[in-house]
């Protein structure tokens, strides 16, 4: 419900409080719980229920804000895909654990304080910066609350605070760790490093058959075929019901001039302009341009660089100032405007036009077609769904209702990860996660729900199951003669390298990489947490175990080449000013918060016990 609130009145009093639980929460998780079944409600923790509705309204919210977020609805395969259910679980169960907690304290708010912090809340607050009630009352209809409702949310709410707060204010940093943290992050090392590439073993002449074999069977897991599965599908999608939809070439025309815009290049200009500071400045300007003052020497008498004369390219529709785009798209190619009276007055120059261009029927209509074919069919999934619906209820199989409705039904085989027998992805408008897991899930002959899918659904077969197998060496030796290859190339190339680091350890890095014929590479100052170019994050890790002079030597990500490397400089971090030291304190105070917060919401929820009606969160989330 608070994510509703802020949703609908942009803030709320105790937003700490949630904010503090969604993490806590995502870093420990709903664990020690055992399943419910045949239970009406949808969880309970010690004794008390969360019901299926309290869980549907806060899912809801959160789909909502998530959408608003992105700027488009979420759909219901994305808010699985993002965890939503979970998160929302996650917090009423977090929250009911607390508040029994707080009962068993007896932990109260009074009706003055209620009626205070809801006073306070700027969200209802009117004009003259005071609460307002009607704006209250509207509030409230639009999160669907009444005004009890809503204040006890509020006290549930306070309650909770007084816990959380205490909790947070027990967190206590000592500067020995504020030392230890500043250490880690800002102490530096200066590195000198060459790279060590597979070239530099020659090349790596494969073994007999007997060694390939031996070595076939040391990594045999390796050479494992995955369980495959056959499918027949019949989507009802857009894309795949479209070459269903019947189209006059009159339809074509009709959608072509009604969407010709989106198949035009408008006009773009480059443009320059000069901003004055009044009107009656850029008067004075437009007489000196008049009288042939170049346009980038007058800018530049007003202390203008030509960085900031330069506006950039733009289409007409681009330019939110519409007096400057009226200007700009009315002069001609190099000649100044007259000073425009916009947000600032401007005197602009186009100094490039490129010209727009329209697409002609003949050149777009199959596009225009394949659009309006896909529109009409999104209308007609619904009718679809019910048919094929009707027909397995009478008793039809998916395929053959497809053969009735006239639709598409196929055939497709891949793994668990929706890879195909020959290696390659298979299709991924089928081989989408939740088609996979049905899939894997069913078995042959199953009748199963239809899965959901962004802009349709999928009815899904099992068609046949091919084991899981064991590759036998025949079928795999150039495999294993490559994967052999490069296992002893690594090996040669790391061998190498261990002995470039003894040398180096006497001699210094540069002279062995001149012995290797490499180039050497100075780093300029790496802290822990960066990652210098050229070298993976192992080398640093590396690099901070070393002394001053230090050598070693890392694998490079292509797995094969090895980087070696010495600690040439290092720098100790300086001691933290009062103003860090208050910075990283308060940072630390709040991770030490949120650790704490987790063990108590954690012990609570093992003291008191959590069960879950699971199939009645997939019924909600629609799994």
């Amino acid at each position: 419900m608070l994510n509703a609130l802020r949703k609908s009145a942009g803030s709320w009093v105790v937003k700490g409080l949630l904010g503090i639980l969604v993490i806590s929460f995502a870093v420990w998780g709903v664990a020690d719980i055992f399943r419910m079944g045949g239970q009406t409600h949808l969880a309970e923790v010690g004794g008390r229920t969360i019901s299926p509705q309290e869980f549907q309204r806060d899912y809801q919210n959160q789909i909502a804000m998530v959408s608003n977020q992105l700027g488009r609805q979420l759909t219901s395969q994305e808010a699985r895909s993002y965890g939503l259910g979970q998160r929302v679980l996650e917090n009423l169960i977090g929250t009911t654990a607390i508040d029994i907690h707080a009962d068993a304290l007896k932990l109260g708010i009074s009706d003055t304080a209620v009626a205070d912090a809801i006073k306070a809340e700027p969200s209802f607050q009117g004009a003259n910066g005071s609460f307002d009630p009607q704006r209250f009352q509207e509030v409230l209809r639009n999160i669907g609350m009444s005004e009890p409702g809503f204040v006890n949310l509020q006290r549930e709410e306070m309650i909770r605070q007084q816990v959380v707060s205490a909790l947070g204010r027990g967190a206590f940093v000592p500067k020995t760790l504020l030392d230890a943290v500043n250490h880690y992050r800002n102490d530096e090392r200066v590195l000198k490093y060459f790279v060590l590439p597979p070239s530099s073993v020659g090349e790596v002449t494969p073994p007999d058959d007997a060694a390939l074999t031996s070595y076939y069977e040391d990594n045999k897991t390796s050479y494992t075929a995955p369980e495959i599965r056959k499918i027949g599908v019949l989507l009802l999608t857009p894309d795949a019901i479209k070459d269903t939809i019947s189209l006059t070439d009159d339809d074509v025309k009709a959608a072509y001039e009604a969407t010709k815009a989106s198949y035009s290049t408008p006009e773009r200009r480059t443009i320059q302009q000069i901003i004055f500071k009044d009107m009656a400045a850029a008067r004075e300007g437009a007489d000196k341009l008049a009288k042939g003052t170049d346009f980038l020497a007058l800018g530049k008498e007003l202390g203008l660089k030509d960085s900031d004369m330069s506006l950039g390219t733009f289409a007409k529709s681009q330019l939110a100032d519409k007096k400057l785009a009226e200007a700009a798209f009315s002069v001609t190619l190099d000649k100044p405007s007259a000073p425009v009276d916009s947000f600032s007055p401007v005197i602009v120059r186009v100094t490039k036009i490129e010209p727009g261009s329209e697409k002609t029927f003949d050149e777009v209509k199959d596009k225009v077609r394949d659009t309006l074919a896909k529109s009409r069919a999104a209308q007609e999934i619904a009718k679809l769904y019910d048919a094929v619906e009707d027909e397995r209820a009478n008793g039809s199989k998916a395929s053959e209702a497809a053969q009735k409705l006239h639709l598409n039904y196929a055939e497709y085989s891949f793994d668990s990860r929706g890879i195909g027998p020959d290696g390659k992805p298979a299709d991924p408008a089928v081989a989408t996660r939740d088609i996979v897991n049905l899939a894997f899930q069913s078995d042959v002959g199953v009748e199963n729900n239809p899965v959901t899918l962004g802009d349709g659904y999928a009815f899904v077969d099992v068609h046949e199951i091919t084991p899981q197998r064991q590759k036998p060496f025949e079928e795999v030796k150039d495999q294993v003669k490559a994967a052999w290859i490069q296992d002893e190339t690594r090996k040669r190339v790391r061998a190498k390298a261990d002995d470039l680091v003894e040398k180096a350890r006497i001699s210094g890095i540069d002279a062995v990489a001149a012995e290797a014929k490499a180039t050497v590479v100075t780093t300029p100052p790496v802290k822990r947490e960066t990652a210098p170019q050229g070298l993976p994050r192992t080398a640093v890790s590396l690099a901070f175990t070393l002394p001053k002079d230090g050598v070693g030597t890392v694998q490079m990500p292509d797995r094969l080449s090895q980087a070696i490397l010495q600690v040439t400089e290092t720098t100790s971090a300086g001691p933290l000013d009062e103003a860090q030291a208050k910075t990283l304190g308060d940072e630390l105070r709040r991770s030490l918060g949120v650790d704490i917060l987790t063990e108590y919401v954690g012990g609570l929820q093992k003291s008191y016990g959590v069960q879950i009606n699971q199939n009645a969160i997939a019924s909600i989330i629609g799994q």
